[in-house]
């Protein structure tokens, strides 16, 4: 901007073409603003959602200061699908959550209806929805069903078997962590039918028996698991969700946001060394990128080589190729030298970049010859013209190599799947990438994860973004 302000005379900047100029100017970056904001907060957005809201892709979560909204949601919790056995005269349309959540004035009467006052006094309604789970709490864990969350699975079953290698030995199919285990075909049988004895199905038995039994102690009023059939207690439910709404609704709308982040935190950083592996590699990255690129791009420049012209024509060559072409010779000769599942597989193929190079080798170029006469003239060696001179000169440049190194380092999941088959070397973006396909079914988590993982890459961004407006925009200023 100041560049900018820069090409405007001081005595043109009131004209009315001035003017113009500069408001089309502001437009543009505002604009630009938008269209990088708006996404993000799509994405801020939907980590805080559900199966209910979700599918709106709305930058502010609705719910936050829409009553109606949050009783609605707060139904969500506890169901897979709008319960119709339990809401018979709700509109025929509501089918699925995403279709409910479209329906703004069908929500709000829906919630004014089921919140309003009734004849019964609310302490009563209080005390006979305490009863009802009460009785849940006690019952036959075969006489209910059960819409789980997801997210609770993976804790319950950890506290039931403590280690994986307990719970392969007792149920028939193994697992590599808990996070891959689902009850979705436990959850669809019928109670009332024959039901197998496994393992498997005694440890869901015993899921359903916790939900009631820690909502009880909770102070909730319902739960996950629900009498079968739903029909025959609609009333004893309908009167259970309202109450607890009223009793407990922020709370439950709080859990509920921030289980998606809970549940991110235990993927990603309580797994192996996902997180120190990450920044290992990181640093190791970074440290490397601004030793060799800075050297060589000194030595194109400053010794005036022979094949000079033909040496800066290879570099850039190589980035005529996609990652994906190079990958396979990569992986090839990553194996030939003996360097798989090793953080040297990781770090040497992305210490020198050919554009780095070249960028680095034009801003030495045109830095001013009379700089390092006057240094040859004092008896400076040609490591402290580097060091002392060069280096602080391009000190802009290097931070944008920095950048670049981080990104490619924090945010590459292929290369370090590939090199890196052992769980103990992944990073945070293959880990990343994993629960992206195991959460799949519930992309809010995976929303979350999104935004837990760009935060560094945001904060490394604005804390480069300064080096490189100090180095550009004072020299001009003086």
């Amino acid at each position: 901007m100041l560049a900018i302000m820069a090409v405007i005379l001081e005595s043109e900047r009131k004209t009315a073409k001035a003017r113009i100029f500069l408001a089309l100017v502001y437009a543009l970056l505002t604009l630009g603003a938008v269209t990088m904001v708006y996404p993000f907060a799509v994405m801020i957005s939907a980590s805080f959602s559900s199966a209910y809201d979700y599918q709106r892709h709305s930058p502010f979560v609705r719910a936050l200061f829409d009553r109606d909204d949050r009783f609605m949601r707060s139904i969500a919790m506890r169901f897979r699908v709008f319960p119709r056995e339990v809401y018979p005269d709700a509109p025929d349309s509501w089918t699925s959550w995403s279709q409910v959540a479209q329906d703004h004035e069908g929500v709000a009467a829906f919630a004014r209806h089921e919140l309003a006052d009734t004849a019964e006094p609310w302490s009563e309604r209080r005390k006979r929805a305490r009863a009802f789970l009460g009785r849940l709490a006690e019952a036959d864990p075969h006489a209910l069903v059960c819409d789980y969350d997801a997210r609770d699975v993976p804790a319950f079953v950890k506290s039931r078997y403590g280690d994986i290698d307990a719970l392969n030995a007792a149920w028939p199919i193994r697992h590599r962590s808990f996070f891959e285990i689902s009850f979705s075909a436990e959850s669809k049988m019928n109670p009332a039918k024959d039901v197998p004895g496994d393992e498997k199905y005694a440890t869901f038995l015993a899921f359903k028996s916790w939900y009631a039994k820690s909502s009880l102690e909770r102070g909730d009023y319902v739960s996950r698991a629900m009498p079968y059939p739903l029909k025959d207690s609609a009333d004893e439910i309908r009167n259970a969700l309202a109450v607890q709404f009223v009793e407990h609704g922020w709370r439950d709308f709080a859990e509920s946001a921030f289980a998606n982040y809970s549940l991110v935190g235990d993927y990603l950083f309580l797994r192996g060394r996902a997180f120190a592996n990450t920044l290992l590699l990181v640093i190791l990255s970074i440290l490397a990128s601004l030793t060799v690129n800075p050297l060589a791009a000194y030595a194109l420049s400053r010794f005036r080589l022979k094949s000079t012209e033909k040496i800066i024509l290879f570099l850039l060559a190589t980035m005529a190729f996609p990652a994906a072409v190079t990958a396979i010779p990569g992986f090839l000769l990553i194996r030939d030298l003996g360097l798989l599942n090793t953080f040297a597989a990781l770090v040497l193929p992305g210490v020198a970049s050919g554009m780095s190079i070249f960028i680095l080798k034009g801003f030495f170029d045109a830095l001013p010859r009379e700089l390092y006469e006057a240094a040859a003239i004092d008896g400076a060696s040609e490591w402290t013209v580097f060091l002392k001179i060069t280096l602080p000169m391009t000190t802009p440049i290097l931070a944008v190599n920095a950048l670049n190194s981080f990104i490619h380092a924090y945010s590459s999941w292929e290369w370090a799947f590939l090199v890196c088959q052992k769980e103990s070397h992944w990073t945070l973006a293959v880990w990343m990438y994993q629960m992206s396909q195991t959460f799949a079914h519930q992309p809010w988590c995976v929303m979350a994860g999104f935004v837990l993982v760009s935060i560094p890459t945001a904060a490394v961004f604005l804390l480069c973004q300064k080096v490189i407006l100090r180095g550009i925009v004072l020299p001009s200023m003086k």
